[in-house]
Parts: structure tokens; C-alpha cells; sequence
């Protein structure tokens, strides 16, 4: 279910227990970190902790108060700002599109986002590239160019929000995809498969790779996100015609 923004005194705010479940983490772990920053707060003469975060309550399905907070739109960028990777992807496009949302519905103002970054839609698209990952590596072009997508129009959306440090680390991952992207969708190999194919092991892939100059050569081969080298059949080809010499030092002949 999406979060839900709640109006404090005039302003749209986000509880704390809605963004910890967002960025998957304990809401009792999150309150000990925002209790953190509004100390780190009060050392500063610029800085107001109530711009930020809210003190509030609620009541538990025993009928117990607990303590939680609600952030302003300036909280959930201090928030976001502290996350790193696919958590601070999503959490990001969701307080910008609920807070977008907000101000189009009560200030008349026109939402100057792509309409895919709605949290669902965005939430729903990273969890299927990755489910699809998982199920066929020669889809990985396809998959890595949504990616590159992705990134850059979250970067657009950090710029509307004026967060150019952000801006700047969705367009290096941006860069990043593109540097790994094969030319046209090719069949993919890992070490195993060739390993299979020629009769040596996956590790005598790797040796010769480096051997043979395959790790180095972008149309024979790049690394997929998780670490591991995926080759082309022009690499393939390549440890074919060396199959012999690649046989005998797997076999320490």
C-alpha cells in the first residue's frame, strides 16, 4: 500500500512508521537515528529540528501511546539523503511523488515529473527488472537499458528538487549501465557454461580470460551488477580455439 501524507498544521508531513517500512528497516531503529540528527541539530545556529522532524504519537493495536514522528519534505531529503543504493532509489521517488502530488492537488500547480515515477509503478518496475534478471540473462540488454532510463529520470527529478549531489549519483549509476551494455542482445555464457562446453573448470575460465585478453575486449565480455563475467559467443570462440592449451593447464600438464 502507498504511504500517505498527513496534514500538520497546514503542511503535508510523512510518519515515521510509513518511511520505515518503505526503506525496510525497524521503526524503533529509525526513531533512534532521527533522534540522532535532531541532536546533531542542535549544535547548529541554521538548522531547526521542528523544519524537519515532528514529534508525535500514536496508539498500538494494544491501546498503548508510542512515540513516532512525522517529516516534513525537508526530513524525508535529510532522511533520504543518509540511504544508499536501491532503498534510497525508492524512497526517494516516493516522498517526491507523494509530495508532488500534494502540491498539485492543493496549490493548483502542475507536477513537472514524468507520471512513471509514481511509487508503485517505480517500486513494481525494480522489482520485475530484477525478477527477470533471475529468469533469463539474455534479456540483459533490454533490462540494463530500462536501467539507464530509470536512473537518468531520476536524476530529472532530483534536479526539480535541487539536489545536485543526488542528481549526480542517479546519472553515475546511469553511466555505469551504459558502460556495461553489450552491443545488441547477444547470448551470454557465465564460466560454467563454458567451463561445461570446452571440459574445464569454471576457474580456468577465469585464469585464461585474463590470459587470452577476453576480460578486456567489451564485445567478448563485461561484469554483470553482482560481480560476475558474463561472455559472448565471440569469446566462446575464442576458448574453443584454445582448447587444448586450456585442458592440459587445468590439468596441470
Amino acid at each position: 500500500m502507498q504511504p500517505q501524507l498527513f496534514n500538520f498544521n497546514g503542511q503535508p508531513t510523512l510518519d515515521s512508521r510509513e518511511i520505515a517500512k518503505v526503506i525496510g528497516k525497524r521503526h524503533r531503529d529509525l526513531m533512534r537515528d532521527i533522534r540522532r540528527y535532531i541532536s546533531e541539530m542542535a549544535t547548529s545556529a541554521k538548522l531547526r529540528a521542528l523544519d524537519f522532524f515532528i514529534e508525535s504519537t500514536y496508539e498500538d493495536a494494544k491501546g498503548e501511546t508510542r512515540e513516532c514522528y512525522l517529516l516534513t519534505k525537508q526530513g524525508c531529503e535529510f532522511v533520504a539523503n543518509k540511504l544508499t543504493g536501491r532503498k534510497g532509489t525508492i524512497f526517494t521517488a516516493t516522498y517526491v511523488s507523494l509530495f508532488n502530488e500534494y502540491e498539485a492537488e492543493h496549490n493548483g500547480k502542475t507536477v513537472a515529473i514524468d507520471s512513471g515515477l509514481e511509487h508503485e509503478k517505480l517500486a513494481y518496475k525494480r522489482e520485475w527488472l530484477i525478477e527477470m534478471r533471475k529468469q533469463n540473462v539474455n534479456k540483459a540488454h533490454e533490462l540494463r537499458n530500462q536501467d539507464v532510463k530509470l536512473y537518468l529520470e531520476l536524476g530529472k527529478v532530483a534536479d526539480d528538487y535541487q539536489r545536485p549531489r543526488m542528481a549526480t549519483d542517479f546519472r553515475n549509476e546511469a553511466i555505469r549501465a551504459m558502460s556495461a551494455l553489450p552491443v545488441g542482445a547477444r547470448r551470454e555464457y557465465s564460466a560454467t557454461e563454458i567451463g561445461n562446453i570446452i571440459g574445464v573448470s569454471p576457474i580456468a575460465i577465469g585464469k585464461w580470460a585474463n590470459k587470452l585478453g577476453v576480460k578486456r575486449d567489451v564485445d567478448m565480455s563485461y561484469r554483470d551488477r553482482e560481480g560476475a563475467w558474463r561472455y559472448f559467443p565471440e569469446a566462446l570462440k575464442v576458448f574453443q580455439d584454445n582448447a587444448l592449451e586450456i585442458q592440459d593447464d587445468d590439468l596441470g600438464l
